[in-house]
């Protein structure tokens, strides 16, 4: 039987409640299926083939982000590039009409994600390479991934940090880090100040508020100023309201200068907080790239950042105030992330680093300037086209 024809039958014999119950069992059967189903050999090419990026490039999640900056880089080098929107879960209507050959298959979509994409698109249908990127926080991917690993032909890890994570995965592991658009960062309205410094940390709920450490944030601070009426930190969070045990215990460790934020925000708007800020503040535990650091240095705003994980692949002291950081066992009340460690960044090192850059607006100037340098060096278009395949940079040319 066909995963389409399963799928039929799973919806007419069964009641929605049951479904729901035996989802699991039914995620292990098509995973096993998109498995044993193989892979068609691609036809010779006969001219320029697209370059198709599959992902959920409609949703608000980061892995979602990720997929369309892929998209719109392709597309500012001139590429034949075709989008393929996904929703999580099986989606049929992403169906492939018949065998759909490309240059490239790029999965924006890690592998808990990636047997349902190609069940949803056929997985004999998808004809040419396949690249999977692939996102990851500590220092070794779940063993599950190993065996999904096995639907691509190489992995794509946004920093050397997440690459040292996959090297178990038994397929070549390729760094292609995020591209950003420096127009996107050119002449932003900061929002204005409510304080003479004003110190900024954002961060999603949902990504794990014990990996992200803003309590971190809050207590450097607090040692760097005290109760001072001049200084003010603003944590802008979201989906608090889906962990009220976590915003409950945050809001408790504010204080009068903290401000927290949990709400929702057109991205423009966020660009405007963190453009305002004097500093970024990103104390976290582990990224496995830092896109919101790499943003703040495109907007000219000054990082104080763990010196650990994946942001060090375009921060180093010369561009950012690097705070020292130890290892310790994962402890995440969340339960998002267990077992293995991460990053405890030195809290006593960070308050001197707020303090400094308070104290000294040269130092604040010279770090904006040359954060804006490295982000245009090493995250434009052009760059993260030289970490692509050569095949796939081909495939931008012939497409052109």
């Amino acid at each position: 039987m066909s995963l389409r024809g399963a799928q039929g039958l799973w919806k007419r014999v069964l009641p929605p409640g049951v479904r729901a119950a035996a989802a699991p069992l039914a995620g292990q059967a098509v995973r096993a299926l998109v498995h044993a189903s193989g892979r068609a050999a691609p036809p010779a090419p006969s001219g320029p083939l697209p370059i198709k990026v599959v992902g959920l490039l409609e949703s608000s999640h980061g892995i979602g982000a990720s997929a369309r900056l892929a998209v719109r880089a392709l597309e500012s080098l001139g590429a034949w590039v075709e989008p393929v929107n996904l929703e999580l879960g099986l989606d049929w209507r992403a169906r492939l009409p018949g065998p759909t050959p490309a240059a490239a298959w790029i999965f924006h979509l890690n592998p808990p994600e990636t047997p349902n994409a190609l069940a949803s698109l056929g997985p004999r249908r998808v004809l040419g390479p396949r690249y999977g990127v692939w996102a990851w926080e500590l220092p070794e991917a779940p063993a599950s991934w190993r065996t999904d690993a096995r639907l691509v032909d190489e992995v794509w890890a946004p920093s050397r940090y997440t690459a040292e994570a996959f090297k178990r995965l038994h397929r070549p592991v390729r760094v292609v880090p995020h591209p950003l658009f420096p127009e996107d960062y050119a002449g932003v309205q900061p929002l204005a100040k409510t304080a003479e410094f004003r110190a900024v940390a954002l961060f999603d709920f949902n990504s794990s508020a014990a990996r992200k450490n803003p309590e971190g944030a809050i207590e450097a601070f607090r040692r760097a100023f005290g109760d001072d009426p001049a200084c003010e930190l603003v944590i802008k969070t979201q989906n608090g309201s889906a962990h009220p045990p976590a915003l409950a215990a945050l809001r408790a460790r504010a204080g009068d200068r903290v401000r927290i934020i949990d709400e929702s925000w057109p991205y423009a708007e966020v660009k405007r907080l963190i453009a305002g800020a004097d500093v970024l503040i990103s104390l976290h535990r582990a990224e496995g790239f830092g896109l919101v650091m790499a943003e703040a240095m495109a907007l000219r705003v000054p990082v104080v950042a763990t010196a650990a994980t994946g942001n060090l692949d375009f921060m180093d002291e010369t561009c950012g105030l690097l705070i020292p950081a130890g290892s310790v066992e994962v402890d995440d009340p969340q339960g998002v992330y267990r077992g293995q460690t991460w990053a405890e960044p030195d809290i006593g090192a960070a308050a001197e680093a707020l303090k400094r850059l308070r104290a000294q607006p040269e130092l604040r100037a010279a770090l904006a300037e040359a954060g804006r340098r490295r982000v245009a060096e090493r995250l434009s278009p052009k760059a993260w086209l030289s970490t692509l395949p050569e095949a796939v940079q081909a495939a931008v040319v012939s497409g052109r």
